[in-house]
């Protein structure tokens, strides 16, 4: 069982990237309704879901989002890279549109600015791999059950369906709250949209404590490597980036991470090291 999303001729030249704060509330508020969230968002959902349970019309949203299908309005489009919020709500149902902006505020802006940083990082890296490598390496690394084939982007999963955006395109949504699943669009008025988790989300919620003794950190390297750090890089971008060898940033970072000021995680055939809520603090 799958689903078939032919791209051809316009649509490919129509693919882009975006993200969707409105998309990222929705699953976050969705993701908070069993007794325990994805394993990768559980430290933030212990802090919000006291946030959340306050929300006015909390039950009358997670009402409709009942189910595996989430409803088309509620999940707009985004129509630039980087929609505001207030310009997506326009485009939900009124009553809905309210209880989002509540969640939004109680739950994800405290913490957009991290979610973000994965995100822009997750286009830029992809970006790049479309540059260098073309629209069938993006594809293939979007997701495990993505895959690309004779002019068609196929998604593994039920219930069998097409998808035709060769005249409409396609936009590729890196998505930090759809974890660990990827998202498409059954019925797209115009664009499609695949959502799918951004890389380096698991670095996202790990270690919160603000620092106590900074006497690690000094020296230029480390310091540039902190200011890189706010989005996941790897340790072959660090190098390039400040004119090290990879070798230098690997010494550094192990400091780093010793002092739990930057964490480490593998996303596939990547290392990603991206800094902590700690290292935020020192660099405000």
């Amino acid at each position: 069982m799958a689903v078939q999303v032919r791209l051809a001729g316009v649509g490919l030249a129509r693919v882009r990237f975006a993200y969707s704060p409105v998309f990222e509330t929705v699953m976050a508020v969705d993701g908070l309704r069993g007794p325990r969230a994805h394993a990768v968002h559980e430290p933030w959902a212990r802090w919000a879901r006291e946030r959340l349970a306050g929300v006015e019309g909390l039950d009358a949203l997670l009402a409709r989002l009942e189910g595996p299908a989430k409803p088309a309005d509620l999940l707009p489009v985004p129509d630039v890279r980087a929609p505001d919020l207030e310009a997506e709500l326009r485009t939900v149902p009124p009553a809905e549109a309210d209880v989002i902006r509540r969640c939004h505020a109680a739950v994800v802006a405290p913490h957009w600015k991290r979610i973000t940083a994965v995100l822009e990082a997750d286009i830029a890296a992809r970006a790049a791999t479309l540059a260098a490598h073309g629209v069938e390496a993006v594809f293939t690394e979007l997701h495990p059950e993505v895959t690309w084939a004779d002019g068609e982007l196929v998604l593994h999963r039920k219930p069998e369906h097409r998808v035709d955006l060769a005249e409409h395109g396609l936009v590729l949504c890196p998505s930090a709250f759809c974890w660990p699943k990827a998202w498409i669009a059954l019925d797209p008025v115009g664009q499609g949209v695949l959502r799918y988790p951004a890389r380096g989300i698991g670095t996202l919620w790990e270690d919160r404590d603000v620092p106590q003794d900074l006497s690690a950190l000094l020296g230029r390297t480390r310091a540039g490597l902190l200011t890189l750090l706010a989005a996941p890089r790897s340790t072959t971008d660090l190098a390039s980036a400040l004119r090290v060898t990879p070798g230098a940033v690997s010494q550094h970072v192990a400091v780093l991470r010793a002092a739990r000021l930057v964490t480490t995680r593998r996303e596939g055939r990547h290392v990603l090291h991206m800094r902590t809520a700690r290292a935020d603090v020192l660099l405000e």
